[in-house]
């Protein structure tokens, strides 16, 4: 299927692969994004947020819209422990593979379901714009 935001979350999937495709296993402990983040924290920080957004396109799905908004700098804050102490290459791996299962799922929404979503005010299917902040610091942290 496809939707507006399909085109533009398949890009920066593809800017993904290519970044992760590159970065070695010390690249993936620099810091980057800003105090006590790492590349590969930030690829967590990614592939949680794209996680989150599978889990809310399958709720949209069965007719739900919402979901609680929360302060989203406690929850980052929150979870940063968790997502350094991983692995940087599986963070990378998690990154890559929560990327394109949330493609698929927001891909396979229907019009009515992204129309109910969206006038819901809940625009969290385009994930390229969060993707493609992140990797922007990932670029420059690792030159």
């Amino acid at each position: 299927m496809g939707n507006t935001y399909s085109q533009r979350n398949r890009e920066e999937l593809e800017h993904m692969r290519t970044v992760i495709a590159r970065l070695t296993d010390h690249q993936l402990l620099l810091p980057a994004g800003g105090p006590g983040w790492t590349v590969s924290g930030l690829l967590g920080h990614i592939a949680f947020w794209d996680q989150r957004a599978i889990v809310l396109a399958h709720k949209w799905k069965t007719g739900g819209t919402g979901s609680p908004a929360g302060d989203v700098d406690v929850i980052n804050d929150s979870m940063k422990p968790f997502l350094l102490a991983m692995p940087g290459r599986r963070a990378a791996e998690l990154a890559l593979e929560a990327a394109q299962t949330c493609d698929q799922e927001i891909d396979s929404l229907d019009a009515e379901t992204l129309a109910r979503v969206e006038a819901n005010g809940q625009p969290r299917m385009d994930r390229a714009s969060h993707r493609a902040h992140h990797l922007q610091q990932i670029e420059k942290a690792i030159g």
